[in-house]
């Protein structure tokens, strides 16, 4: 009796193989033929008659551990093209899962790294579309994934600056210029701060727009920004400043009328008068000048 049930049972064992084995090139097929999910299913089923059969299925069942860890990643980046982002998220995950089961550490590897990336995607498309608040939900769930990622902190600083949040908007874009983005943090910092001065500027207040040029200058070259930093610390009576910013502004006989004033508040009547000089003949500073040089320049 006890031969009879053997015989039996690897002869069900036999016929269920057999079966596998045909179920699992069905999914070879389908996966060359890029019917993901039939191929997915196929494996998964092919891998699970595998497994019941013991021993005698272990060949099969790596086979199928080796291939779906692939189909998953493959099926995430599908996802992520064709703009399905949840799903391509969802899918990218599964992926992880199963290539760590299974063992397959570049395949969870190449999971992990593209999981950030979909997710970055989609909150520059929702920047691009002015979704500043729902951008930013996706740049942090980049952070997430890469605490260290540079274009994220530097993305929530550009929609956190669009929603008004200065604040944080400077915060970020700080952050970012640590972690390897700082050329461009820089220059969007420099321009909030060069946009507070000239709006202070325009205002008449000096102190405004003093301040905030400088921390303009903290963070690049314009030409802009010096003239209403210079001007304004002329005007605060700051002419070590003045001079200093002036002097970095595009040259103008606007420029040149203001460091002759703050050479001569300062005492310094030779450099004073060679900046009146360049301006005696401007059709609006060329009188004070002539009247400054009959003073000034023996």
């Amino acid at each position: 009796m006890a031969l009879i049930a053997t015989f039996a049972f690897s002869t069900v064992y036999a016929q269920d193989m057999a079966q596998a084995t045909e179920i699992f090139n069905g999914a070879v097929t389908a996966l060359n033929e890029d019917r993901d999910n039939d191929a997915l299913t196929g494996f998964q089923k092919a891998m699970e008659m595998a497994a019941a059969a013991g021993e005698e299925g272990a060949t099969l069942v790596n086979d199928c551990k080796g291939v779906i860890p692939g189909i998953l990643l493959k099926m995430g980046q599908t996802a992520a093209n064709n703009q399905d982002i949840d799903g391509a998220i969802a899918k990218l995950n599964e992926a992880v899962a199963k290539a760590e089961e299974y063992g397959n550490a570049e395949i969870a590897a190449k999971a992990k790294d593209l999981i950030p990336v979909v997710m970055m995607a989609d909150g520059n498309t929702l920047y691009n579309a002015k979704q500043y608040a729902e951008a930013i939900v996706e740049f942090e769930k980049v952070l997430q994934y890469d605490p260290e990622n540079g274009m994220a902190y530097l993305m929530i600083g550009r929609a956190k600056n669009g929603l008004g949040d200065e604040a944080a908007a400077v915060a970020n874009l700080e952050k970012a210029a640590t972690m390897g983005q700082q050329a461009n943090a820089n220059k969007l910092l420099l321009g909030i701060f060069a946009n507070k001065a000239a709006a202070a500027y325009k205002g008449k207040n000096n102190a405004a727009a003093y301040e905030n040029a400088k921390k303009a200058s903290e963070y690049g070259d314009n030409a802009q920004v010096y003239m209403i930093g210079g001007i304004a610390a002329y005007n605060l009576k700051k002419y070590d400043d003045a001079i200093a910013m002036l002097g970095k502004a595009k040259p103008s006989n606007s420029i040149s009328y203001y460091l002759a004033r703050a050479y001569e508040d300062m005492g310094n009547s030779a450099k004073a008068c060679e900046y009146y000089n360049k301006i005696a003949n401007d059709a609006n500073f060329g009188a004070y000048a002539k009247s400054k040089i009959s003073a000034l320049c023996k």
